[in-house]
């Protein structure tokens, strides 16, 4: 939808309502009302007095407000909304912005939304790390916004032609983003050992599972660099949850209810290492959109409700472990599994609050598997998206 709001201050109208603003915006698409609450207005001015220049953060307090405050006139410019209030500011909101802000056009910064995908897919996001660089100076930003783009599609992307040395996956992740440190430390190399702090330290393959879930919070994204990968066995897997939490909705409501609403505790235990932490298989928001899976059969246990009757308790507790075994078996179906072999050089970026990964078994005694991964939170790629798009807008289109 197309809004041109500046091209003529007769594009809209504003009135008072009971200390409210009424704007009315007239297009040739159609129309759009909003109520302007003058708390929301005015916690969003940008008049000097009363932000900071550089960080654009405000100077004042919600106690600087008198408790009444209401808007007590308008005015329409062509290109800008202007609302006095009664404790006597008098501030501007463009227009472009309110209608971005209101959600009347798209965000030009807001990256493209998930796909679910089942199954190899199509175009396997395979990435050259040349295009990418560095620093934002030496970027080329039509490659930056298509590697973005395909992580957010997919939920994982696969760089290529990175440098093979020890270390490099710091490098990367500071690049896309914030290194984050858990109990494996800020760095954790990915081979077989005599004493496995983890199962992903031994040969044995890995049924599809997300990492962490005992963290508070869960790490966002995990980069797994591949050093050396000469082992008969060992190859990647990643199946979109995405696509698994729709498949069990469909499937059978009442299973999907079960992990959705079954609360899950998480508990890695060495002993000398413990972290526990609570969550639910599939989380939704309030709306009852999808935000993430959180599954790993290897340390998870359902929690018994305190106070529920014993029949009940036994109800629930039985439809979560069938709801699992079909979630279980769904996300390990062959036919759902995107499977491939990371070379030296490749780094695996993946929504860990998304994709499920794993690997086949391999024979650590007929050649050598070694990863370097890492942790960084989702605000990174989402900041440098939007920074690229700041920096070359035009390219959006072709990124996204």
């Amino acid at each position: 939808m197309t809004l041109d709001l500046t091209s003529s201050s007769t594009a809209c109208s504003a009135s008072i309502e009971a200390g409210s603003v009424r704007l009315v915006a007239a297009h040739r698409a159609g129309g759009h009302t909003a109520v302007l609450h003058p708390n929301w207005l005015r916690d969003h001015t940008q008049e000097p007095s009363q932000i900071e220049a550089t960080n654009r953060q405000r100077l004042f307090t919600p106690l600087d407000l008198p408790l009444d405050l209401a808007a007590v006139g308008c005015s329409v410019e062509p290109d800008a909304l202007v609302v006095e209030f009664s404790d006597s500011h008098r501030a501007r909101y463009r227009f472009d912005w309110l209608a971005r802000t209101l959600g009347w056009v798209d965000d030009p910064e807001q990256p493209p939304a998930a796909a679910a995908w089942v199954g190899p897919v199509d175009l396997f996001p395979y990435v050259d790390w040349t295009g990418i660089g560095w620093t934002m100076a030496d970027q080329d930003p039509t490659a930056v916004l298509g590697m973005l783009s395909a992580f957010y599609r997919h939920g994982f992307v696969v760089l290529r032609q990175t440098p093979t040395e020890a270390g490099t996956v710091e490098r990367i992740a500071n690049r896309l983003g914030y290194l984050v440190p858990t109990n494996f430390g800020p760095i954790f190399d990915v081979r077989t050992e005599p004493k496995p702090a983890d199962l992903a330290y031994t040969a044995i393959g890995l049924a599809a599972h997300t990492d962490l879930p005992y963290r508070q919070p869960v790490p966002g994204i995990q980069l797994l660099h591949c050093l050396a990968n000469n082992s008969p066995g060992g190859d990647s897997t990643l199946v979109d949850g995405l696509a698994a939490a729709s498949a069990v909705a469909d499937h059978d409501p009442e299973l999907f209810r079960a992990l959705t609403e079954t609360e899950v505790e998480y508990r890695y235990d060495m002993v000398s290492d413990t972290v526990v932490g609570r969550g639910r298989t599939i989380e939704l928001d309030r709306n009852g959109r999808f935000v993430g899976v959180r599954l790993n059969p290897k340390l998870d246990s359902p929690v018994i409700r305190q106070g529920a009757d014993v029949n009940a308790s036994q109800a629930e507790l039985g439809a979560f472990y069938r709801a699992r075994r079909w979630f279980v078996d769904w996300v390990n179906d062959p036919a759902h599994v995107v499977r491939f072999r990371l070379e030296p050089g490749d780094v695996m970026v993946m929504d860990n609050h998304r994709v499920l990964h794993g690997r086949t078994e391999f024979d650590p005694t007929r050649g050598r598997r070694h990863l370097q991964g890492c942790y960084i939170e989702h605000d990174g790629p989402d900041t440098l998206y939007r920074l690229t798009v700041r920096q070359w807008p035009e390219g959006r289109r072709e990124g996204g």
